[in-house]
């Protein structure tokens, strides 16, 4: 009997400029079935799933829901047409209730077509109570652990009975117990004909639930596959596939003395017992998975999370960071994965964004800034770094991300940074912004200043480590010098998963 499909994505294309994000891919899902979705940071899953629910238009290839073409021009589009997202990413309203939440966008009404709060607030309780939870459904967002808003994510997208669900990490913040009646709901939701895509980095989650496995790697379809026949050297193997050839080289470099360290760093929940050290000279990569902990470990260094316990030492002093300010003032500089949010002020010049933290202790002259060092100070970091743009007062948020970032990285080299973490340095950046970027690091290291590198990339991480520290649940699991890690071994550790060669 030919297999009924309720979705199907085939010969998919899709590039952003000149970089081709997807080629060929294909993606068929089976009603009533959960088909795991896998594949490394970068391979192109959010890219098909943003394609599929109408974030994205595709260059070419043919996307069908039940047998029949569609072409979603809108979210809404999908959404009307029975299928619903479960981002990672919390986008929950904080200053709205948890019922109004669920709702938002298709409140109950009333006759008279005014909200039908009662019904909304019973209507929202009943879909909790699917999921074996009990938030009070008038408290509001803002006052929910991250957890719980997590829950109520999904109690939106089951609000409206979709045909497909599609959970990107829906695990990631949720214990153990949350963690088991989801997978109930899910089963139910099987049964009940509804069809999942389910994206995880977690093996234990894709057996426990997934009837297929579908593979992705630098953008292309590699396998499609029923579960029975899945391994996890096998799985590796196809989402890793040969090992790469890196296109920067590091030069070689004798190594110095200890220039920082953590020491036994826990926050409860977020960081267990994180210890790790840098040399002059060398840069130091911590990778792992997603959500392992590495965003928390760059914000209790920078003062921008509280942490329990611990020590940080940078050139043989302990430092202690509560907040900002302080990391600021012992020489600590951060570049944030999030670019637009936290690192540049678009509006402002590439001049004013590169001098921003030195205004407090370089600038000011009896509370007024010297707009003649400024001017200096922008020009000299702009020219040390390359930027490429009419000058200093552009506005930077008109310069092309790789431009940006290096204005960011040259804000920390102005106000002289003992010790910069970055983290995914390199994100939305060109390839050869990104040469130049590892460069930089590079002479920053050799100059001694500690260089801390956040990534998910492997073949990055292999490209510019000298050592490397993997995060597992909030752990370092290990630790390895560049010369003897191998993609398999970076992914095994991260996934929490042991081969032969880890």
């Amino acid at each position: 009997m030919e297999d009924k499909y309720v979705l199907s994505a085939e010969g998919i294309y899709k590039s952003f400029g000149e970089a081709k994000v997807l080629k060929n891919v294909e993606f068929k899902l089976r009603e009533g079935e959960i088909h795991a979705l896998m594949g490394e940071n970068g391979a192109g899953k959010s890219t098909l799933i943003k394609i599929i629910s109408g974030v994205y238009t595709k260059d070419a290839g043919v996307v069908k829901i039940a047998e029949q073409e569609v072409t979603f021009h809108t979210p809404k589009d999908a959404i009307d047409a029975g299928l619903r997202v479960i981002h990672q990413e919390i986008s929950l309203v904080p200053t709205m209730t948890v019922a109004e939440n669920i709702y938002l966008g298709n409140f109950p009404r009333n006759a008279n077509k005014t909200v039908d709060g009662r019904k909304m607030n019973q209507d929202a309780k009943a879909v909790l109570d699917q999921l074996g939870e009990s938030i009070p459904v008038t408290k509001k967002v803002r006052n929910l652990t991250i957890a719980e808003q997590q829950i109520v994510e999904i109690a939106k997208a089951l609000s409206v009975k979709p045909k497909v669900l599609i959970m990107d990490e829906p695990t990631a913040a949720l214990n153990d117990q949350e963690t088991a009646n989801l997978f109930k709901l899910l089963d139910r939701l099987k049964e009940s004909g509804v069809s999942i895509i389910y994206i995880t980095h977690r093996f234990s989650e894709v057996y426990q639930l997934a009837d297929q496995v579908t593979v992705l790697r630098d953008g292309e379809f590699i396998a499609c596959l029923p579960i029975a026949e899945i391994t996890d050297e096998g799985l590796i193997k196809m989402m890793v596939g040969e090992e790469k050839s890196a296109a920067f080289t590091r030069r070689p470099v004798e190594k110095g003395e200890e220039i920082f360290s953590v020491q036994n760093l826990s926050a409860e929940g977020k960081l267990e017992d994180i210890s790790l050290s840098i040399r002059r000279g060398e840069l130091v990569v911590v990778f792992g998975l997603f959500g392992a902990g590495q965003n928390e470990l760059c914000r209790a260094i920078f003062g921008a999370m509280p942490y329990d316990s611990g020590e940080i030492h940078l050139h043989g002093k302990e430092l202690k960071v509560k907040t900002v300010k302080d990391a600021c003032a012992a020489g600590i500089g951060y570049v944030s994965d999030d670019r637009k949010g936290e690192g540049i002020i678009p509006l402002l010049s590439v001049g004013e964004n590169i001098c921003l933290p030195a205004y407090a202790n370089k600038l000011s002259n009896r509370g007024f800034l010297r707009l003649e060092r400024v001017k200096q100070l922008g020009r000299q970091f702009f020219d040390k770094l390359g930027v490429r743009c009419s000058g200093t007062k552009q506005a930077i948020g008109s310069l092309s991300g790789g431009n940006q970032q290096k204005c960011v990285i040259g804000r920390w080299m102005a106000n002289d940074a003992k010790l910069l973490i970055l983290n995914m340095p390199t994100r939305g950046v060109d390839v050869g912004a990104r040469a130049e970027i590892y460069r930089a690091l590079e002479d920053l290291a050799e100059e001694g200043v500690a260089v801390l590198v956040i990534s998910l990339e492997m073949p990055e991480v292999l490209s510019i480590a000298d050592r490397i520290y993997i995060m597992h649940e909030h752990q370092i699991v290990a630790e390895i010098d560049r010369a003897e890690a191998t993609q398999e071994y970076l992914l095994s550790k991260a996934l929490g998963v042991k081969t032969a060669e880890a």
